[in-house]
């Protein structure tokens, strides 16, 4: 008779880190091994209660995928699977491209599970607060500042480009639903505020 799988998991620890690692199965059976990225044991023993739990519940897919592809990797993906026709005509592809070339030198290196509430909001405020980007023969300069709505189609597009990274399990959620995108008041722009995601409020 087989010896059944062991579905629990292991905290261990690797000479060449003081960091806890972890071992455990995923649900078709391959083996996982990850850093738990803290050197106290009842941590490293909590990150594995919380690996198992998303195994169990199917989250784990997206959860790995996260820590492994970055932002640049997945808009290449995005712009050429998901951004052309059928799925979207050619003007937004267009606005698309031109948002990804604003979108990428900040969040470009980053892997999907670093992008942050707090990135997002930092990203929108300076767009608001710096100058349009004009092209002269003297190269390229600012002048006066962009329009919110230009801001918010970046906003937008980098929503959208999370959002379809959750269907397709390259992410568990979507940082840009807890940031409400900044209203215009009397010519001023209030700041980015979090907005209490329900998915998250217990009720």
């Amino acid at each position: 008779m087989a010896r059944p799988r062991n579905t629990g998991g292991t905290v261990y620890r690797r000479k060449e880190t003081a960091f806890w690692w972890v071992t455990y199965r995923a649900r078709d059976g391959r083996k996982i091994k990850e850093s738990s990225e803290t050197t106290d044991r009842e941590e490293a023993e909590r990150f594995l209660r919380e690996r198992l739990a998303a195994r169990d519940e199917g989250r784990l897919p997206a959860i790995l995928s996260s820590k492994n592809l970055t932002f640049d990797e997945w808009m290449d993906w995005f712009l050429e699977k998901r951004s052309k026709p059928p799925y979207h005509s050619e003007k937004t592809h267009h606005q698309n491209l031109n948002a990804a070339k604003l979108l990428r030198p900040i969040f470009g290196p980053l892997l999907l599970s670093q992008i942050t509430p707090e990135a997002v909001e930092d990203y929108i405020e300076t767009r608001l607060t710096e100058g349009r980007r004009i092209h002269t023969k003297f190269g390229l300069i600012r002048r006066g500042k962009i329009k919110p709505a230009t801001a918010h189609q970046e906003f937008r597009v980098l929503r959208h480009v999370l959002n379809v990274a959750m269907r397709q399990k390259k992410l568990e959620a979507n940082p840009c639903r807890l940031v409400e995108f900044p209203v215009s008041v009397k010519n001023s722009t209030r700041k980015p505020h979090y907005i209490l995601d329900p998915a998250h409020s217990g009720v």
